[in-house]
């Protein structure tokens, strides 16, 4: 009996001890995250897509400039600011060579600042905006004349191809193209051209000669769900596989596109993942697809804590806000809500295959 109680009390003082040493490795954790997250580096960019200006003339209302207006003042409303904005294609409802598509391409850049060639959210001018030409922004005449003289002035020499470095994390911006129409699957889901073999081997030295973190930025996605007839639409054409290739190959740890219309998050094997917010660090290239700014109004955070490159979910804004003089920020800013982040595994680790 003696013996039976002296083997209860080691028991209970070791589950005692294993207790203890679980809340305190517990706590020390949650200060871990604490001061991770409100590192001075931390930062937060904004992902748009597919807003698709029209100028007055063809859109009366305005209601297309109204809703990228409304999320641009939505989103410089934070407490804590972006570091930047970046808007992948479709800028305007078509842009091309012609007067129609310059007056679209200038009642875009009209909704912003502008110094030297570059466009900033704010008046201040301290968050800029970076863009990727769509396939509409060819049209109609498969070219981007309008599109490098009122939007995009900068990079005309380098094809739409360049890159922007932000503390640990390196932006690679690539033009995916005009419609393409050689195979009739595409007509229904549009898909676009894609990469030349110079674009290509752009992105390659880039990727090696960069230690960053790897963001790519494009209008057309690489990766989609398969249609009815098990062709994949909707995504770029010309190289599709190398560039998936690559991306895996050099570890890069998103690419974010538009142009479906849809907020959806794939591997590069089609694996679809809807638990946001993801710790992308965690997983293979993560195939970001973000909502539209033209029949709605979104806009999806992505978050640079420590380490770590954060998919958030894609924002809804209403529509009523359409008519509000001020606008105010109806959403708590998910970067600064710690306890949400403690929630999921562990904010570092190796990448899972």
């Amino acid at each position: 009996m003696k013996k039976f109680n002296f083997q209860l009390i080691i028991i209970i003082l070791l589950i005692l001890f294993l207790c203890n040493t679980f809340v305190v490795v517990g706590f020390n954790r949650i200060i871990e995250d604490e001061l991770i997250f409100q590192n001075n580096d931390d930062f937060y960019f904004v992902h748009l897509t597919d807003t698709h200006i029209k100028h007055k003339l063809y859109d009366i209302t305005e209601k297309t400039k109204a809703r990228l207006s409304t999320v641009i003042d939505h989103i410089i409303s934070f407490e804590k600011k972006p570091a930047f904005i970046v808007i992948t294609g479709d800028l305007t409802e078509w842009g091309g060579s012609g007067v129609t598509g310059a007056l679209n391409c200038m009642a875009f850049a009209d909704c912003f600042y502008e110094m030297d060639g570059q466009l900033y959210a704010d008046e201040e001018l301290s968050i800029p905006v970076y863009t990727t030409p769509g396939n509409h922004d060819y049209c109609f005449n498969r070219n981007l004349k309008n599109y490098h003289k009122y939007i995009d002035k900068n990079h005309i020499d380098e094809n739409d191809r360049y890159i922007v470095t932000h503390e640990n994390v390196s932006l690679f911006f690539m033009d995916s193209g005009p419609n393409y129409y050689l195979n009739p699957f595409t007509w229904i889901d549009i898909c676009g051209e894609g990469f030349y073999n110079c674009d290509i081997e752009w992105l390659e030295d880039s990727f090696k000669n960069t230690s960053q973190k790897k963001i790519v930025l494009m209008h057309h996605p690489a990766v989609n769900k398969r249609n009815k007839w098990g062709f994949i639409g909707g995504v770029l054409i010309r190289n599709r596989e190398n560039f998936i290739d690559l991306c895996d190959e050099y570890d890069a740890e998103l690419v974010l596109a538009g142009h479906t219309h849809h907020a959806v998050v794939y591997d590069s094997n089609q694996n679809l993942y809807n638990d946001l917010p993801l710790n992308s660090s965690m997983y293979p290239t993560l195939h970001v697809q973000s909502d539209d700014c033209k029949g709605s109004i979104h806009y999806r955070n992505i978050s640079i804590i420590g380490d770590d490159i954060w998919v958030e979910e894609s924002v809804e804004l209403k529509t009523d806000m359409l008519n509000e003089n001020s606008i105010k920020s109806r959403y708590e800013y998910i970067f600064l809500n710690i306890e949400k982040y403690i929630s999921y595994p562990s904010i570092t680790g190796e990448r899972q295959s």
